[in-house]
């Protein structure tokens, strides 16, 4: 599978998350064999032309996404924040995700740089790709109904985002999305949300967030390092939520990844 949502020492710019550095995961994604480097980060694009150039050092795909915030409205004071994961799937993607991005931190800037539903459903549904991300993107009572909007306007480039965290509220939210799933025939994508590479870096992210005096809750029983296959499969496994084909399902649709557009050839300072 490809790791696609992950978060290095960058995303600290908006959030204290992560002491890790996008060389670290080029090198792992190629230590496993994976085929993209993400420069996806909280809030924004991250350090792009980093990514953009380690990609090429290290012969995988670069993909341009981002961890947006986002809300109804971005024009009341509104700081639900809910999260969603968008990778450009074209050049002209990355362009109208830079536009959406930059009303983001203008007319949309509250605490957080936020997209809204008008925002997101004008990007071009064939040159964009979407997933729900982690559970912060359920924080509406209506999510349901969004993530119906979601699928309707975006079709397969939406997918719901499964994690392996080892908490009740990640089985009952895994157990939700595939009720949904089933429902209304929208994917599932299985997401790592890596915030280091190996377990025994938790530490260094730890001494991030003390050095901040940030404490995030509820993370007891999450996994948020950049696990292997057969580490994954044992998690989603241990978790009891996802049956053995919903499993491979979910980690086979991170291929998506590699049909995307190559970028390698574009102005990437381009707007």
């Amino acid at each position: 599978m490809n790791n696609y949502h992950r978060h290095s020492h960058y995303s600290n710019i908006m959030s204290p998350d992560s002491a890790v550095t996008n060389e670290q995961y080029a090198k792992r994604a190629v230590e496993l064999g994976d085929k993209i480097l993400s420069s996806c980060e909280h809030g924004f694009q991250g350090n792009y032309f980093e990514v953009f150039t380690l990609a090429q050092k290290y012969n995988l795909k670069f993909i341009y996404s981002c961890e947006a915030y986002w809300v109804k409205d971005r024009f009341e004071q509104d700081k639900t924040n809910n999260h969603i994961h968008i990778s450009a799937k074209t050049d002209k993607g990355r362009k109208a995700l830079n536009l959406a991005l930059s009303e983001a931190n203008t007319t949309g800037y509250y605490y957080k740089p936020r997209l809204d539903l008008e925002l997101l459903l004008s990007l071009p549904k064939d040159d964009v790709f979407l997933t729900s991300a982690c559970i912060g993107f359920w924080h509406y009572e209506d999510s349901e109904d969004i993530v119906v909007k979601l699928h309707n306007h975006f079709k397969d480039n939406f997918m719901l985002e499964v994690q392996t965290h080892s908490s009740h509220q990640q089985r009952a939210l895994n157990k939700k999305i595939l009720s949904l799933s089933k429902q209304y025939g929208i994917k599932i994508i299985a997401g790592q949300d890596s915030h280091y590479i190996t377990p025994d870096q938790a530490i260094d992210r730890t001494e991030v967030l003390l050095s901040k005096g940030v404490r995030y809750e509820d993370e007891d029983g999450w996994f948020m390092d950049y696990a292997d296959n057969e580490t994954v499969i044992k998690r989603f496994k241990d978790q009891d939520v996802l049956s053995d084909e919903e499993i491979y399902e979910a980690m086979k649709n991170t291929e998506v990844f590699e049909s995307f557009d190559d970028l390698s050839n574009i102005d990437i300072f381009s707007k």
